[in-house]
């Protein structure tokens, strides 16, 4: 009765929330229905608008773009992390470092942009100590740029969650490990990774969301047309939404809604199975 009792408190907690949620996101987004299904008299078509999405070289660039970044980003903003975290565990006195490593986070969207333009740009710091005049936001090293800025502003906040983790994992089994013989490397992948897979799936989760927020910072850099290795789904999105193309920008966004949809239901269950229960 009284697990019930709470449950109930906490569901009328809930309530206001979701009801702006419904309001101002779930309520409008399944409106926008009727824009993906008709074209721009208003008369239905179908699924005619999808297909006219998948022929469209710019949207097949930009979902290359986004998932080529995702698949190279987020495994590096997740490894590079987790290894500083082994490195500095046993260390003392490294609070400094993990400042260090969080400060990009508070830094303003603006001021990151800012501080990789006069980097990067023709008359930039690389471009002076290289001798050259090129701007790299417009050669295909922008998409390691793009990453790179990435990591710079996310990092810190896995190495947080990777200390975090890494500390719950009882030293009991470290050195009932070393007593039986067991070298470094297998005691990393037996003992460490594996206790660590509810962090590393929070790690993931974070970094997934993330990877979306970096238009942000590539819009500020080179604007609505960067170059082609960067030009991801935001800027599609965003185009068509200054084009006032309803059509295209509804069904890209729920082509994106049902594929991210289905990306987290498979590493909801794949983290489920792999659970670990005390």
């Amino acid at each position: 009765m009284l697990k019930g009792s709470q449950n109930a408190i906490a569901f009328l907690f809930i309530i206001p929330s979701f009801f702006g949620v419904a309001l101002f996101y779930i309520i409008p987004f399944f409106m926008s229905l009727e824009y993906a299904v008709t074209d721009r008299s208003g008369m239905f078509v179908g699924f005619e608008n999808f297909t006219n999405l998948f022929a469209s070289e710019a949207f097949r660039l930009a979902v290359w773009n986004t998932f080529r970044f995702m698949i190279i980003a987020i495994p590096l903003n997740m490894a590079i992390p987790l290894f500083i975290a082994c490195l500095l565990f046993n260390t003392r006195g490294f609070g400094w470092l993990k400042t260090i490593f969080m400060s990009p986070l508070v830094i303003p969207t603006a001021s990151t942009a800012f501080f990789f333009q006069s980097l990067f740009v023709s008359n930039g710091f690389v471009s002076r100590l290289l001798s050259t005049n090129v701007n790299w936001l417009q050669t295909n090293h922008a998409f390691t740029i793009a990453v790179g800025l990435f990591l710079w502003k996310n990092l810190g906040f896995n190495l947080v969650l990777a200390l975090a983790a890494r500390g719950n994992i009882p030293k009991d089994y470290y050195e009932w490990a070393a007593v039986e013989g067991m070298a470094h490397v297998p005691m990393f992948f037996k003992i460490t990774v594996v206790y660590l897979i509810p962090g590393l799936f929070i790690m993931f989760v974070m970094s997934f969301i993330n990877s979306f927020r970096i238009y942000r910072e590539l819009y500020m850099l080179a604007g609505n047309y960067p170059h082609q290795s960067i030009y991801m789904l935001q800027h599609y999105m965003n185009n068509q939404f200054l084009w006032l193309n309803r059509q295209n920008l509804t069904a890209s966004a729920f082509i994106i809604t049902l594929a991210v949809s289905a990306f987290m239901i498979v590493f909801f269950v794949i983290d489920k199975k792999f659970e670990y229960v005390e």
